[in-house]
């Protein structure tokens, strides 16, 4: 196995990130416990789209952009943004995205929705342009337009 970003599993990712709170000086116990309740919680969503079959990849961007975030976070109710976005708005034209809400994220909630009904013509539109967004390569030699 290649110790890519990219083919590594996302507890390699999340590491550093656990590594860095413990060694950060000067934050309270409250806020260190918010931040590790945080990795912790995010762990446990990245196992479940594990089991779910989810490729590496995308949950090694997800741990990373979120354990950025959660790091950053001075306040539960910026964390509670953090852990649970909202789902993008469909103003009848476009989606507007949740600023936490993160393509990798919004993607498996457009794959998860497919498989419950198929998608509508927006809803294809965007699950596509996600695709395109966190896989490029991929993307590419499927020749997805």
């Amino acid at each position: 196995m290649t110790n890519t970003k990219t083919e590594s599993d996302y507890m390699v990712t999340l590491l550093p990130f656990y590594a860095e709170l413990f060694c950060t000086e000067g934050i309270s116990d409250t806020l260190f416990a918010l931040r590790f309740d945080a990795l912790q919680k995010l762990q446990a969503t990245l196992s479940h789209y594990s089991d779910r079959g989810y490729t590496q990849k995308l949950l090694c961007g997800i741990a990373e952009r979120k354990a950025v975030l959660i790091l950053a976070a001075t306040g539960k109710t910026e964390m509670e943004k953090i852990l649970k976005p909202h789902a993008p708005h469909y103003d009848g034209v476009k989606f507007v995205s949740d600023p936490y809400l993160l393509p990798e994220e919004e993607l498996i909630c457009w794959s998860e929705a497919s498989l419950r009904a198929p998608l509508n013509e927006a809803g294809y539109r965007r699950y596509m342009k996600l695709f395109r967004q966190v896989f490029p390569e991929e993307s590419e030699a499927l020749q997805i337009a």
